[in-house]
């Protein structure tokens, strides 16, 4: 990649453009037993790893940087897309204070949950405006789609994990540090941030009905609130105006951009059912050395809790058959 350098008095100017890749792999689990896997466990439910890969494809070969978390960190939501992005963006060296990159494309699928939503189109914006880019392209595949450079990097990113026993996430990292092309890291609850909250803000929220329509959303630096919308690239431009009228006026609003001290969120914990589940089911299969990590005790409140409710439904469903028994037999 060439890179030109223009120095004004307040930055340096990087003329070279990027293009990530992101999306989310099937999810892990742990404890993973790999080809031993026991028969008991077939049907039980272990701790959720989710994924989220970043692949560059700026440069040949492509590469990605992928990060796990347990389902206890965190969810799959627009804010922890969001998160990962800006940090991927950091981790990659594409953003920093006092440079502005030419242009950045990022490719994302159609969900609407995880993607394309409020809290990650106008994060265009927000790159914009902070001048960590001139140009941002967040661009959605069409439906139907079937693979995409993070899939084929998936792969490899697995390579080792389907044979392998694996008990506790250091050991998943690891594992999953295997292809040279492929990085692979552990992110904590402390990794995601409330940015709806700081979009919503500064920016106005799309209209109703004008996100799951629309394909290709564009930000330039000529008009840092405004984005253009269209289906396809080839599709006629639509031009929408973001820019919130709040309490920062229009002298304070680079400064306020700037300062603004994003709220982490609240880690979701684990489920009760699941703690008392991996106690209760998983703890015998995992070795000793692993027992209080990956399946500790659940507090004494849990374990009331859990029988409080088994007992409850089971009550519920023998009620359920006296009536249904009853019924049949006046019939």
């Amino acid at each position: 990649m060439i890179v030109f350098y223009f120095y004004n008095e307040t930055k340096v100017i990087l003329f070279c453009s990027y293009c990530l890749i992101g999306d989310y792999a099937q999810n892990l689990e742990l404890p993973h037993f790999g080809a031993e896997q026991p028969q008991d466990i077939y049907y039980f439910s272990a701790l959720t790893v989710n994924v989220f890969g970043l692949a560059d494809v700026t440069k040949l070969p492509t590469t990605m940087h992928a990060y796990g978390y347990l389902e206890d960190k965190g969810g799959k939501g627009g804010n922890n897309v969001a998160s990962l992005l800006i940090k991927g963006l950091h981790d990659l060296g594409w953003i920093h204070e006092g440079t502005t990159g030419k242009h950045l494309s990022i490719i994302l699928d159609n969900c609407g949950g995880q993607n394309k939503n409020n809290y990650v189109l106008r994060l265009a914006l927000w790159l914009v405006e902070r001048s960590y880019f001139h140009n941002v392209d967040i661009i959605f595949y069409i439906r139907g789609h079937t693979k995409n450079a993070c899939d084929r990097l998936f792969n490899q990113l697995k390579k080792r994990y389907h044979r392998q026993q694996i008990f506790i996430m250091d050991q998943l990292v690891d594992v999953l540090n295997f292809s040279p092309n492929v990085h692979f890291q552990e992110v904590q609850a402390h990794d995601f941030f409330d940015y709806g909250e700081m979009l919503d803000y500064f920016y106005k929220k799309f209209p109703n009905g004008t996100i799951q329509n629309n394909h290709v959303f564009s930000v330039s630096s000529e008009h840092p609130t405004k984005m253009i919308v269209k289906t396809t690239d080839a599709a006629d431009p639509v031009e929408m105006d973001f820019r919130l009228a709040t309490n920062v006026n229009d002298n304070n609003r680079a400064a306020a951009l700037q300062n603004y001290e994003l709220t982490p969120i609240p880690a979701p914990g684990l489920k009760e059912i699941k703690q008392v589940e991996l106690y209760s089911k998983f703890r015998r299969f995992v070795p000793d050395e692993f027992k209080d990590i990956i399946c500790p005790k659940p507090s004494d409140e849990i374990l009331d809790n859990i029988r409080q409710a088994r007992s409850d439904k089971t009550r519920i469903r023998n009620n359920t058959k006296k009536r249904a028994a009853s019924r049949n037999g006046r019939g």
